[in-house]
């Protein structure tokens, strides 16, 4: 009975926080925000950045920043489409070639990462430079796009099918399996995870296989739900990425209440209401921009100094009670 109570008041303290973001920009934007079909459409756009953060999350729980994720998802999105409009392929083989991309460029990645052996930050920027390269080459114009068909898997419920199939793997391979726990063990410690055993040049390896995997499908999804994939420029495609470390910064701070799966869910989740949200308010580009900054410096405090904060307010609270005792 006491595990069933502590469970409800952790989802409520999670529930909370989106319906909190809810009601504030549905007060500010005067009703504009919030109708059920764009609430319907933020969970659409919510998928394709889950995954992606699902698939950066390894890497970043190990200290690995792979700033490559955008350019594979765009690059991979990029060749299917490319496919369909040179050969009139049909569903099933865009999306072989569309994951199957992901998977080989993802992979690459992280051979790249061992055989380099120079900070992952290097070497992934040294890849997506690469591979934004090879968008441009195999661009045949600005803009790459699909239609009919092939768009299915955008669609209500299949897009729902396929994340729904992808939180299952993931939870089961970060939760119950071996490579999960060495995961976290190296998520704590990388030096004392060796010393326990754990072959970590492995583990690194086989996150960025796990990573190309969510990376391939996330590309499926994205030119599904989105249509058309701008030709990346200039490291544009790590703006693609940015949004889906903040919803794994959500997830970490989430995480006392719930699973980290769920946590990352909500985090990017709330990230789309917020872009909405400021959207409805006739918000800049730039306004928005920043209040994302200020929602991430917010986050981040939080999620490193909650056990101090906590401890100050349990400690005010000791002292109230010491002096009402005293009284």
């Amino acid at each position: 009975m006491k595990i069933t109570s502590i469970n409800l008041k952790n989802a409520f303290k999670v529930i909370l926080l989106p319906v909190f973001v809810y009601i504030l920009f549905f007060v500010c934007s005067g009703g504009n925000f919030g109708k059920p079909s764009s609430i319907i459409m933020n969970l659409k756009q919510t998928l394709t950045p889950t995954l992606i953060s699902y698939a950066m999350c390894c890497n970043m729980l190990c200290d690995r920043m792979d700033l490559s994720a955008g350019a594979v998802v765009m690059l991979s999105a990029m060749f299917g489409a490319k496919m369909v409009y040179l050969y009139g392929i049909g569903l099933v083989p865009f999306v072989l070639l569309v994951v199957g991309a992901g998977i080989v460029l993802g992979t690459v990645s992280g051979i790249m990462y061992m055989l380099l052996k120079v900070p992952a930050i290097v070497t992934a920027l040294g890849v997506c430079m690469v591979y934004e390269t090879l968008s441009n080459l195999a661009s045949i114009s600005w803009v790459t796009a699909v239609s009919g068909e092939i768009t299915t898997l955008g669609r209500f419920p299949w897009c729902l099918v396929i994340f729904a199939v992808m939180f299952v793997l993931f939870y089961i391979i970060f939760n119950h399996t071996k490579f999960g726990y060495h995961v976290r063990a190296c998520a704590s410690s990388q030096q004392i995870a060796k010393s326990a055993g754990v072959d970590t040049k492995k583990t690194a390896f086989l996150c960025y296989v796990v990573s190309a995997l969510f990376l391939g499908v996330a590309a499926l999804l994205k030119i599904s739900i989105q249509g058309s994939i701008d030709t990346p420029m200039y490291m544009s495609s790590t703006n693609i990425i940015f949004n889906c470390m903040l919803g794994i910064y959500v997830g970490l701070a989430l995480e006392p209440y719930c699973n980290l799966l769920i946590g990352i869910f909500v985090g990017n989740f709330i990230l789309n209401m917020l872009t909405t949200g400021l959207l409805s308010m006739g918000l800049s580009a730039s306004l928005q921009d920043t209040a994302s900054g200020v929602f991430l410096l917010i986050i981040m405090i939080f999620t490193y100094n909650n056990q101090r904060v906590l401890d100050f307010i349990n400690s005010r609270k000791q002292r109230r009670e010491l002096a009402e005792a005293h009284q």
